[in-house]
């Protein structure tokens, strides 16, 4: 199956409400894995569902894409995640596994100020969010970028 079609299953299935669902669902990840590009982690993050049924196949999805992490990774990211609909818990759990990093953090931070004016603003709106969501957390690495 075309690297499409199994990217688009991932979106029709990602309520993962029923074994059928589930089960398309990991089949198109098993299908990707190690067949995608940094041009596909924005289609593929369009599949991500805060109201899904199965978090842990959606942290499949997480490691999917991870496998990319380079600082092309990195921008796709910054500028997907604040446009995520229905995911905003993910674009969060994204953005923190970045923020986690000591070897990406600080480059994320140079591909956010890098950045239009227009985009880095949603990113960071965003990111004020992860911040306010675990201020212990997150408040002293996100400051640098405030």
């Amino acid at each position: 199956m075309e690297k499409s079609t199994q990217i688009q299953q991932l979106f029709q299935c990602r309520k993962l409400s029923t074994d059928e669902e589930c089960e398309l669902f990991e089949d198109a990840l098993q299908n990707l894995d190690g067949n995608i590009e940094i041009e596909d982690v924005n289609q593929i993050c369009q599949a991500f569902y805060d109201d899904t049924e199965d978090d842990e196949l959606m942290f499949e999805m997480i490691h999917l894409i991870e496998q990319l992490i380079s600082e092309e990774y990195l921008k796709c990211i910054a500028l997907c995640t604040p446009t995520m609909k229905d995911a905003h818990d993910w674009t969060m759990t994204l953005n923190k596994r970045i923020i986690n990093s000591q070897k990406y953090f600080e480059k994320y931070i140079e591909v956010i100020n890098g950045l239009k004016q227009e985009d880095k603003e949603k990113i960071l709106n965003l990111l004020a969010d992860v911040k306010e969501d675990n201020p212990n957390q997150f408040g002293e690495k996100l400051s640098q970028l405030f």
